[in-house]
Order: structure tokens, then C-alpha cells, then sequence
């Protein structure tokens, strides 16, 4: 026994030392804060795409004080200096996870930019959009020589078309195959208003480009037209508003949070329109919020958007999904009713049938939102056009965007295209 006495000896001092080196909780607070802010003083307030990987290293300790820093005031709930602290650490800790998110996303932006389809789209892209172009101009002079309804069914559906897409197809048009009320004059002015894209391309063709792109899931396609849109030159000034809506969109669908909550910055609310666009990007941000988890920000974000534009039915959707995540069932179903009255929201009616029997029919804790990528994005999408439609100088806009839906079959035909699933 006598012989374990020198080693017990030994470890006496280092037990003291040990439990003597130990701070006190008021003081451990302190110093854990102070790491947060020196941290964070270190780190840029908008960092480039390849400083991603030097500030995960930063966000990571930072991440690790913050949680001892919550650790240590469950431990001590009643240490005032504690919890001030803590209170003074929180928005330096969330400011750096937020640096850390944008330097990520622009890092996979980067990535997904740089890679060799899109390259390869935005090289090919003066090519073959001219191409259709002419292609479309060219079944619209066919039209204009030959009796429509003996022209080859490809022929007459790209004439159509063309008149869509140059404004000159009627209103009360059919959709089918019989002739369309138009004269060889209509078909020339058609063909005439296209050639005329390729010596001047309309902003709204890019951003009719990438709305269908976009809605279809093909991301890095769908920023590539937003750019050349905000680049170009609008037939009504008010259009180019669209623009960081429809990108925020596109970033909500890779996860993009930062990058969206920017674009959002960008709209304003100064007209109808405006507003309305305000609305829906701040429910694009609740919705990203909600896929975290952060109910702090879905509420903040959703209150705005209640606030800009109380009855759009997605803000209502979306309510109602922000009362399910509180674990209050039968105020969700009734909100969910609500969203699905009146004409508006009528085609919001079948999704909202289905997420309510999902949620009456669930046992135990509810199923996770309905509410997908592709169902949020083309939901925007639609009820965007929809609002689009209403104004004085929307109309054209909203049919030359439907007709664009079309284009990207016709670009890539030998890929079949279809809505995206709801991965992005």
C-alpha cells in the first residue's frame, strides 16, 4: 500500500492546481463573450465565395463558446453577470453564423455558376436563342403565305407561338388547332416584331427565360436570364422590380437564405406592385426560415408580409403551417380553410384538401410541411402572374411570360422537360 503513497503524492498538487485554475462562472461568461467578439472582429461583414472555408474554421470555435456560454447559464440561472454575457454574445454569435452562411452560399454559388452545364448554356445561349428566334419568325412568314390550316401541325403551333410572343395573338384566340383569326398583315407584323428581338432582345424574354427555368428546377439556367434581364432594358420600368423577386425564388430553392434575404433588401414598397413583390419576398424568407427551424425569423417575416398584403393565400398557407409547428392542430385547418376560400386561392383548394387530410388523419406528431420547394416556387410564380395580370400594364407582360413557359422545350428538345421535384 505504502508504495501507491508516492504517486498519490504526485497527483495531490495537480487536483489542487486543476480546481484552483478553474474560473468562476461570472468570469468564465465573460471570457467565453469576449472569444465570440474577438472572433467576430476577425471576420469580414461581407465575405468573398472563397473565404468560405477560412471563416467555417472561425464560425466552428465560435459555435462551441456560444454553446458553452448556454451550458454555463443552465448552470447558473440565477448569475446575473452570466446571463448579461450570454445576452451580449447572442447577436455577435448569430452575426457570425450569418457571415459563415453567405461566404458558403456564395462559395456553392460559385460552384454551381462555374460548372460545365451552365458554362455550356451560357455560351451556347447567343446562339441558339437567336436560332429560335428565327425559327419562330420564319412559321410566322409561312403563315402569312399559306392558308393556316394546311400548314404542318409543328408549323402552326410555333406560328402561334410567335404571335403569342409578339402580342399580336388575340385574346379570345382558341388554343386548339382551328385557324386563328389572324391576317397575313398579323403574321407578317409577327415576324417582323421577332427578327426585331434578335437585333434588340427585350429584357422580358430573359426573364420569361428564366421564370420557366426556374420553375422547372434548373437553377443556374434561371440566373443566368435574371442577369441578362436586370442588364437589359424594360418596355415598362416597373418590370425590372420583378427581377430580384424571381432570383430570390431561384436562391430559396437551392437554400440559399442570404443570398435571398438580400435580394428581398433590394425590392421596395413605394406602389402596389411593390408592395405585393415585398409581400411575397418576405414570405420567400419565412418559408427558409421555416426549414430551419427558426421560428423567430418565420414570425418576424411572415408578420411583414401579413402586414404588406393580409389576404394573399400563401401568406395565409403559410400561417397556418407556422400555427401546426406550435402543435396547434385545429387553428391550422381552420387557417388552412380560410387560405382555400374565394376565387383567388382557388387553385391553392386541391393542395390544401390534401395537406388537411394529412393532418387530420396523422397520429402523434404531424407529417412535415407539404409545402416542398417546387410547390412554393411555382405557387409564387402563379399567383405573381396572377397579380401581374390585373394591372393596367400587366396583361401583356403576363401573356408574354405564359408564352415563354414554352421556350425551354424548344431549346433543349431532345430533353424531356418537366416540373421540378422537390429537390432543386
Amino acid at each position: 500500500m505504502l508504495r501507491h503513497l508516492p504517486f498519490a503524492c504526485l497527483l495531490l498538487p495537480l487536483v489542487l492546481v486543476s480546481g484552483c485554475s478553474r474560473r468562476p462562472p461570472a468570469e468564465e461568461a465573460t471570457h467565453l463573450a469576449a472569444e465570440i467578439s474577438t472572433l467576430r472582429a476577425a471576420l469580414p461583414s461581407d465575405p468573398a465565395a472563397d473565404a468560405a472555408a477560412a471563416i467555417a474554421k472561425s464560425a466552428k470555435r465560435a459555435a462551441r463558446a456560444y454553446t458553452a456560454l448556454l451550458d454555463l447559464e443552465n448552470e447558473n440561472p440565477t448569475d446575473p453577470a452570466v446571463a448579461a454575457a450570454r445576452t451580449a454574445a447572442e447577436p455577435v454569435a448569430i452575426e457570425i453564423r450569418r457571415i459563415h452562411r453567405l461566404a458558403t452560399e456564395r462559395h456553392d454559388l460559385s460552384d454551381l455558376m462555374g460548372g460545365l452545364k451552365v458554362r455550356a448554356y451560357r455560351a451556347t445561349r447567343t446562339v441558339v436563342v437567336p436560332g429560335l428566334l428565327d425559327t419562330l419568325a420564319a412559321a410566322a412568314r409561312q403563315a402569312a403565305e399559306v392558308d393556316f390550316a394546311k400548314l404542318p401541325a409543328l408549323v402552326r403551333e410555333t406560328a402561334t407561338l410567335a404571335a403569342q410572343l409578339a402580342d399580336v395573338w388575340p385574346a379570345d384566340a382558341t388554343t386548339g388547332n382551328e385557324p386563328p383569326p389572324l391576317t397575313r398583315a398579323d403574321w407578317q407584323r409577327t415576324a417582323e416584331r421577332l427578327e426585331a428581338f434578335n437585333r434588340a432582345e427585350p429584357a422580358e424574354l430573359a426573364l420569361g427565360l428564366g421564370i420557366a427555368y426556374g420553375a422547372l428546377g434548373k437553377s443556374g439556367f434561371a440566373l443566368v436570364e435574371f442577369d441578362r434581364a436586370a442588364a437589359g432594358q424594360f418596355s415598362e420600368p416597373e418590370y425590372a422590380e420583378i427581377v430580384p423577386l424571381v432570383r430570390a425564388l431561384v436562391y430559396s430553392r437551392l437554400g440559399f437564405t442570404e443570398l435571398a434575404t438580400r435580394e428581398i433588401a433590394r425590392l421596395g414598397g413605394d406602389t402596389e406592385q411593390g408592395r405585393q413583390l415585398l409581400a411575397l419576398g418576405h414570405l420567400t424568407i419565412a418559408y427558409l426560415h421555416s426549414r430551419e427551424k427558426d421560428w423567430k425569423q418565420v414570425d418576424r417575416s411572415l408578420g411583414e408580409a401579413v402586414r404588406i398584403w393580409p389576404n394573399n393565400p400563401l401568406v395565409v398557407y403559410l400561417s397556418g403551417e407556422r400555427l401546426l409547428a406550435d402543435g396547434r392542430k385545429e387553428q391550422a385547418l381552420e387557417t388552412f380553410a380560410q387560405a382555400a376560400t374565394g376565387t383567388d386561392a382557388a387553385w391553392l383548394a386541391p393542395l390544401l384538401e390534401k395537406r388537411v387530410r394529412a393532418v387530420r388523419d396523422s397520429r402523434g406528431d404531424v407529417p412535415p410541411l407539404f409545402l416542398d420547394n417546387s410547390f412554393f416556387v411555382e405557387s409564387t410564380l402563379r399567383l405573381l402572374l396572377q397579380e401581374i395580370r390585373r394591372k393596367a400594364t400587366g396583361e401583356k407582360l403576363a401573356n408574354f411570360l405564359d408564352a415563354a413557359q414554352r421556350l425551354p422545350a424548344l431549346l433543349s428538345p431532345n430533353e424531356k422537360v418537366e416540373p421540378a421535384a422537390a429537390q432543386p
